[in-house]
């Protein structure tokens, strides 16, 4: 007699009604978020935005001009906020879950997850650095972003309050003389009227008719084996200026420069006619050896040290540095970022407009005759709870050349004491990381300055518990495809004996 047999996957079949009678169900929104054709849309999307983001870094030589076009962009965030909605949509189409979703489950809230602790780093993280020379401290790190700041003297000039200070991008967002970009200030106004992002400095100076300008000196030192050609601009009338050349220094001045006591020196002063300079000529070994004369443009005259000759080559009683900058495409290691500055006073020494270029992480002075100004432009700076001190910074070199193979900062920590930063052992403290990333030299090769990088990353416990949850998913899918595939063959092998049995009755 015959045995009634049960089909196998009958139990599959039954629960993939079930579950087809329960998507129907659910609203055409969430299927459509939820459907392969939306999520392949995504993934190329994603593709296209990270070559197009490669391709700008590579154009502009630069990785922050990357983040500021492509990956902070509105079409980044825009399409990260799609991929996060449609994993959303996704585990809820499969609602109610089984086991066997356990695994595509916690991938998707790991991909979320991970998501959150970025957003979160990019909002309430730090990513910047911090230099200093030897035996010096500093609490202020340079970011990528940067700010435009005036700040004022009142009354009595004894000290500067800030009464401006915003964050700008002009490399997103440039300004024009058609747009500028206005600053009011007492007795007058600031407009930032052009700007380039990398640019080639010039300086050169000329003649000026500014109250406020000092005299200038163009002079060359010579002998058979030196030869340099120098500028020597006041920053203000009556006010020294020195310039440093080791063995001996020139000295632009109208008081008695006592700094020329003890050493080689040239001081120079200005004469009875606007085309002469009075000069002296100091001795570091004899200093009752003086010798004195006056010297116009074109004359030479023998110093008496290490056989060299002084040159006055051009003077101007009223000079000014000119500086401007010479735009190009790509960023290098001689390209800065400037704007240029327009500034309009109604009163004062400075009445009139005037423009003038700034670079970047420089200041510029306005005067009026109530108050003086600073312009500042530059990278942001944030404040960091407590002090570094760099105490010592040794470079290790590759033999026989001067190319560093290694490089650490001793370095002073509160409550810690003296810590070595090396390339791969970072310091930690307080919440923030300091990597060693590169170091000044002077013209010898002498180190004189460490660069630390310094990282906050208050979203890297989320990030990590994202991928912790991706990688238990991918476990649990790989397990219980492992386990499914064991019990289907286990089925299909008790089926066929139940069959063969059931013939033979």
């Amino acid at each position: 007699m015959d045995t009634p047999t049960q089909t196998p996957g009958t139990n599959t079949s039954t629960s993939a009604k079930k579950n087809a009678a329960t998507s129907s169900k659910k609203p055409r929104i969430i299927k459509a978020l939820a459907s392969i054709k939306l999520g392949v849309v995504i993934i190329i999307a994603l593709g296209c935005l990270t070559a197009w983001g490669t391709f700008v870094e590579a154009q502009y030589g630069d990785a922050v001009a990357a983040q500021k076009i492509v990956y902070h962009s509105v079409w980044m965030f825009a399409t990260m906020i799609a991929l996060a909605t449609s994993l959303i949509a996704v585990m809820i189409d499969r609602w109610p879950w089984t086991q066997k979703h356990t695994g595509f489950v916690l991938a998707h809230i790991g991909i979320i997850v991970i998501m959150l602790g970025s957003l979160i780093t990019k909002y309430q993280g730090l990513d910047g650095s911090i230099s200093f020379g030897i035996g010096e401290g500093s609490k202020l790190v340079s970011t990528a972003e940067t700010e435009l700041a005036v700040f004022a003297t009142l009354g009595d000039g004894s000290g500067f309050t800030n009464i401006y200070r915003k964050d700008v991008d002009f490399f997103l967002r440039p300004p024009s003389e058609q747009k500028p970009y206005d600053i009011e200030i007492p007795n007058g106004k600031i407009r930032i009227i052009k700007h380039h992002q990398y640019a080639f400095r010039d300086e050169k100076v000329v003649e000026s008719d500014r109250e406020q300008a000092g005299a200038g000196v163009r002079f060359q030192l010579q002998n058979p084996r030196v030869s340099l050609t120098e500028w020597l601009v006041q920053p203000g009338p009556g006010r020294d200026v020195t310039k440093d050349l080791g063995p001996a220094q020139v000295i632009l001045t109208t008081g008695q420069a006592p700094q020329a006591q003890g050493r080689n020196a040239i001081v120079l002063r200005p004469g009875k006619s606007s085309e002469e300079l009075q000069y002296e000529i100091h001795t570091a070994s004899n200093a009752k050896n003086v010798k004195k004369g006056v010297v116009k443009a074109g004359d030479v005259v023998e110093t008496g040290w290490m056989g060299l000759t002084l040159r006055l080559l051009k003077y101007l009683p009223k000079a000014q540095s000119q500086i401007t900058f010479k735009p190009t495409d790509a960023k290098t290691d001689l390209t800065m970022e400037a704007i240029e500055v327009e500034y309009e006073m109604t009163a004062g020494p400075e009445k009139g407009k005037n423009r003038q270029w700034m670079g970047g992480n420089s200041m510029l002075r306005l005067f009026s005759d109530q108050a003086s100004y600073i312009v500042t432009y530059g990278n942001r700076r944030i404040e960091l709870p407590f002090e570094l001190q760099l105490k010592d910074f040794r470079v290790g070199r590759y033999q026989g050349t001067l190319r560093a193979a290694s490089y650490e900062s001793l370095v002073q920590v509160p409550n810690k004491g003296e810590i070595l930063i090396s390339m791969n052992e970072p310091l930690k403290h307080e919440g923030f990381t300091f990597y060693q990333a590169s170091f000044v030299d002077d013209e010898q090769g002498r180190p004189i300055a460490s660069v630390l990088s310094v990282n906050r990353d208050p979203g890297r416990w989320i990030k990590y518990l994202g991928s912790l949850l991706i990688v238990l998913g991918t476990i649990h899918l790989f397990y219980f495809k492992r386990k499914t595939g064991a019990k289907n063959v286990a089925g299909a092998s008790d089926s066929g004996t139940s069959a063969a049995k059931g013939q033979a009755s």
